[in-house]
């Protein structure tokens, strides 16, 4: 990282604890305005009183209705660099980000050098995609979603959750508590790149776990 960036102001919004530890120790050093977020409301207050020149955010995991709810922060903040860093994406995501005007985006499992290529890129106005993000996209295009990634299990929380069941229903039907449900939903929301309920039963549908007769919103 150039020297010139050290008075840039950076903001991590992301709600892992080891992701925003691990950064913080990283970037600290490099960016003296560096500062973590951990929810959607405290990040508008903060954007609202101070002016953010690089944004870094997971889309999937942080607070964010759908990717459009991003989109109004590319437009609202047209000089804040925005860079996505993500455990997992999809191709259909990517192009969703791209529509709204992101195109830095970087996987969490993605090495020191290709974070900073990232950052550098956004801060300069250029877009930036890591080895493993550009694998995705060069990839042919096949079925546009894949739910083999998920555990039996987690396929029939999704399934429930399309027949209208809340968390706590369930819970009470699979016999297991309300913590371990949030965190098979996070788990789910996370392997599929999806960041709303309404996202995930989209992709429930082109994966083929349900007709789009069955599902309710």
């Amino acid at each position: 990282m150039n020297k010139t960036n050290r008075n840039v102001s950076v903001v991590l919004a992301d709600t892992q604890f080891l992701t925003s530890t691990a950064l913080q120790t990283i970037l600290s050093p490099e960016f003296s305005g560096f500062r973590t977020i951990s929810t959607k409301a405290a990040l508008l207050q903060h954007l609202e009183k101070e002016p953010v020149s690089l944004l870094i955010t997971d889309i999937a995991l942080f607070d964010y209705g759908t990717a459009d709810e991003l989109g109004l922060l590319v437009k609202a903040y047209p000089s804040m660099a925005i860079v996505v860093l993500t455990n997992s994406i999809t191709h259909l995501k990517i192009k969703e980000l791209n529509d709204i005007g992101i195109r830095n985006i970087v996987l969490k499992t993605d090495d020191r050098e290709e974070l900073f290529h990232a950052f550098d890129a956004a801060l300069k106005g250029r877009k930036y995609y890591s080895g493993d993000v550009l694998d995705i996209l060069l990839q042919k295009e096949g079925p546009l979603e894949d739910a083999s990634i998920l555990t039996s299990t987690e396929i029939e929380i999704v399934r429930m959750i399309a027949g209208g069941l809340s968390t706590k229903e369930i819970a009470a039907k699979k016999y297991i508590s309300f913590h371990t449900v949030m965190t098979h939903r996070k788990n789910i929301f996370r392997k599929l790149a999806v960041s709303s309920s309404s996202e995930l039963l989209m992709y429930a549908i082109k994966a083929g776990l349900i007709d789009n007769i069955e599902y309710h919103i």
